[in-house]
């Protein structure tokens, strides 16, 4: 039984890192089996610079078509699981064909990288971009490693960043008022807004407030929405007082939301 094991066995190990990686920031990455990594964070236009390792396991000697390690951005569908569709795919050959008996090292380089999209895992989707190692073989399965990373594209704030202005009601008996301090927001923002009622003419028991996160997926007959609330809280009990109005000020921790009348 041992000896079948080691048949299967991977006849080398196969390791990748990042040239700076010690310095490079590292961020978390939820893995498919649930576990959560620590991996390299990139931007777009960035030069990608490391090495492989390729160690035969002791006594074992590896014949190879060749070796080669891949750049890719792919966007996966989980209800199409197993089918990518490659945004990026740049290609470099580390060796021909030959035979390995000894650890050996081949350094890379992808030069000012285009990385449009940021890496997203979503409910129906994932976007990622990854290192694939391929150690080509006759008459055996291809030896393959992965090494993931992150990218996040940041831009400069908007030089004109306008200020949202809604009305929504019924008419005759509800007309309210929303007003946002701008259209524009990063991911560690403050959002500061007014509520005004104009008009009320009916019963209202409460008045609650949400942010939600949508992901849509797909297009025409096979598109998938899904909605995510963030937070929700209430911002006003029982009816409006007349001739005020509420202010909603929400920050990235929960516990310092504020809202009420002014």
């Amino acid at each position: 039984m041992n000896y079948l094991v080691g048949v299967f066995k991977p006849p080398c190990n196969i390791f990748v890192s990042f040239a700076d990686g010690r310095r490079r920031e590292q961020v978390p990455l939820k893995k498919e089996n649930g576990k959560t990594v620590m991996v390299a964070l990139f931007q777009s236009q960035e030069n990608i610079v490391g090495e492989v390792v390729i160690e035969p396991i002791h006594g074992m000697k590896v014949e190879h078509n060749g070796v080669k390690i891949e750049l890719l951005g792919q966007i996966e569908l989980y209800f199409d699981r197993g089918n990518f569709y490659d945004f990026t795919s740049l290609v470099r050959e580390l060796d021909v064909p030959g035979e390995l008996y000894e650890r050996k090292t081949y350094p890379f380089e992808f030069s000012t990288v285009e990385m449009p999209y940021e890496s997203y895992n979503g409910v129906n989707v994932r976007l990622r971009y990854i290192l694939k190692v391929t150690i080509s073989r006759n008459f055996v399965s291809n030896i393959v490693e992965y090494q993931d990373f992150v990218v996040r594209n940041y831009t400069p704030p908007p030089s004109i960043n306008n200020s949202i202005k809604m009305e929504v009601g019924i008419e005759d008996c509800l007309h309210i008022e929303f007003e946002y301090s701008k259209s524009k927001y990063h991911l560690k923002d403050v959002i500061i807004g007014k509520i005004y009622f104009l008009l009320v003419r009916i019963k209202l028991k409460n008045m609650e407030l949400e942010i939600r996160r949508r992901e849509s997926t797909g297009s025409g007959p096979n598109t998938y929405v899904e909605t995510e609330t963030l937070a929700k809280f209430e911002l006003m009990d029982g009816a409006p007082v007349r001739d005020t109005f509420y202010g909603v000020m929400l920050c990235p921790s929960p516990g310092s939301w504020g809202h009420g009348p002014y």
